[in-house]
């Protein structure tokens, strides 16, 4: 898997990671939206912003793995989690679950909920050493996703990291 592929798929669990509630997140890039759809950003910032990407990816990746393999030690199956957090997330009851798995849900999740502030820690620890706030982070990351001029220009700018 390429390494931009590997950004696209990833960066939205450095949203997570980063805002802390995904509703929270959600409401905040909502709102900000429109203003990043047309800001634009230094070749500076691009830079800083593709240096700590680099770094990042493979923190979150490892965050990844250690999360899988709780659900996994806990008992549970990926999928099956991933449903019941779905319906919690989505304020529903979860349906059809017995009791003895929505214990194990609860426990693998104070584990991944542990294994998401270290993540967390590590991940600000990288950005602010990098020379970028938090914020801007968060900031272009939602950029990325909804400016094409800001995703050409990361895209670019990650692509030229790749090769050297």
């Amino acid at each position: 898997m390429s390494f931009k592929k590997q950004f696209v798929s990833l960066f939205l669990t450095g949203i997570f990671l980063l805002g802390g509630t995904v509703a929270a997140q959600n409401q905040m890039m909502m709102q900000q939206q429109g203003q990043q759809t047309q800001k634009s950003y230094s070749d500076e910032e691009v830079d800083l912003f593709a240096d700590v990407v680099v770094k990042v990816v493979p923190v979150q990746q490892d965050a990844e793995k250690k999360m899988m393999k709780e659900i996994e030690e806990g008992g549970m199956k990926l999928d099956n989690f991933n449903q019941i957090a779905r319906q919690m997330q989505q304020g529903q009851q979860p349906e059809g679950v017995e009791e003895a798995d929505m214990k194990k849900f609860q426990s693998i999740s104070q584990q991944l909920q542990a294994i998401q502030m270290e993540t967390q820690q590590k991940m600000n620890e990288i950005i602010s050493n990098a020379g970028i706030s938090p914020a801007l982070y968060q900031e272009m990351i939602a950029a990325y996703s909804t400016n094409p001029d800001v995703k050409k220009k990361v895209d670019e700018k990650l692509a030229d990291q790749q090769q050297q």
